[in-house]
């Protein structure tokens, strides 16, 4: 679980420790540390992201800290991830050519490669009476296969999320967190307990080469961000976020399609050969256990307050689990609370 701080509050003190995850321990650093108090249930709860050095008020901390993730240092480097390997150079072209070499995809093209044969037919356009009824037939089903080919590697480039430089997602942290710390000046907070829970799940996963499923609630677009900054922070391999299209505009739409969003439109209609790639890029992700999350009420309240849940994107996962296509994957409800939402003003 991970908690929002309201706007309103008083900002935390620039001495507040920051956490180190090594292992199966939680390292508070003491400068300045109060003990949380404990809850009924005994768990505690802690910053995660903290204030950053601000330039006006001590430029030499914030140049400091820039330099830190510029160099990679400690924990910002993100090279001891657990999880599958992502962030490599390679990475975006080695997941498209695993998406179109899919059976179910290769399977649906031929399938509408007959569909368009059998038209073409019924509409004369190719005659079984002809001499050369065959080879004209080989001819044009090469054609519409490879028009259908090339209309499915731009639907997947435009698709597939592109993590390639940790360079570009160090940088993307630390320009989330001095937003984030701004809007929600006491940061996130989450409980230890759960985060080591987490890694030692994670952990094992990694190790069956399985996936885990962040299920979170959607109430803000801080919820995808929160969640990606949390993983990078406890070195979690950052999950694949189901994005709507309408994300995907210049500058943004190529910012968070390399922070790890994947993009798919809000209806897919009667697109059979949409849907089928859909499916594809999912179970690839699931069969090779890289991490995965969508919201399980489609889209955002707007309201700050929870929607009826909506199973588009879970059929896709349960279809690929039932189908026997991907042996197994984690399920991960996250709970996002806020005292406030700042997108209802």
């Amino acid at each position: 679980m991970l908690t929002m701080a309201d706007t309103k509050g008083p900002p935390t003190p620039t001495s507040a420790p920051d956490l180190d995850i090594l292992g199966d321990q939680v390292r508070i650093h003491p400068g300045g540390y109060i003990e949380p108090p404990a809850k009924k249930d005994g768990s505690h709860e802690r910053n995660l992201v903290e204030n950053m050095a601000r330039f006006r008020k001590s430029p030499f901390d914030f140049l400091r800290e820039v330099s830190l993730y510029v160099s990679g240092t400690g924990w910002r480097a993100y090279d001891d991830v657990v999880g599958q390997p992502i962030f490599y150079s390679g990475f975006t072209d080695q997941m498209k050519s695993a998406v179109l070499s899919t059976p179910i995809l290769q399977e649906k093209i031929s399938e509408l490669t007959e569909r368009r044969l059998s038209v073409e037919e019924a509409h004369g356009l190719l005659r079984s009476e002809d001499k050369e009824y065959t080879q004209k037939r080989a001819l044009r089903m090469a054609a519409i296969e490879k028009s259908l080919r090339e209309v499915a590697d731009e639907l997947t480039n435009k698709m597939i999320c592109k993590l390639e430089s940790k360079g570009f997602i160090r940088g993307a942290y630390y320009l989330c967190t001095q937003l984030l710390t701004r809007a929600y000046h006491q940061g996130i907070h989450v409980s230890s307990e759960e985060v080591l829970r987490l890694r030692s799940v994670a952990e094992e996963a990694a190790k069956k080469k399985q996936s885990i499923v962040f299920l979170p609630c959607h109430r803000s677009h801080v919820d995808y961000v929160s969640l990606q900054l949390i993983c990078y922070r406890i070195g979690l391999a950052l999950p694949t976020v189901v994005a709507g299209d309408n994300l995907n505009f210049p500058l943004v739409g190529q910012f968070l399609q390399h922070a790890g969003a994947m993009y798919i439109r809000r209806s897919f209609g009667d697109d059979t050969l949409y849907t089928t790639l859909v499916q594809s890029y999912i179970d690839t992700l699931l069969k090779n256990g890289y991490n995965f999350e969508c919201f399980i009420e489609g889209g955002r309240s707007r309201t700050g307050k929870l929607l009826s849940p909506k199973f588009g994107i879970l059929r896709f996962i349960l279809d690929a689990l039932l189908s026997g296509r991907v042996e197994d994957a984690i399920i991960c409800p996250v709970s996002t609370q806020y005292d406030k939402v700042i997108e209802t003003e």
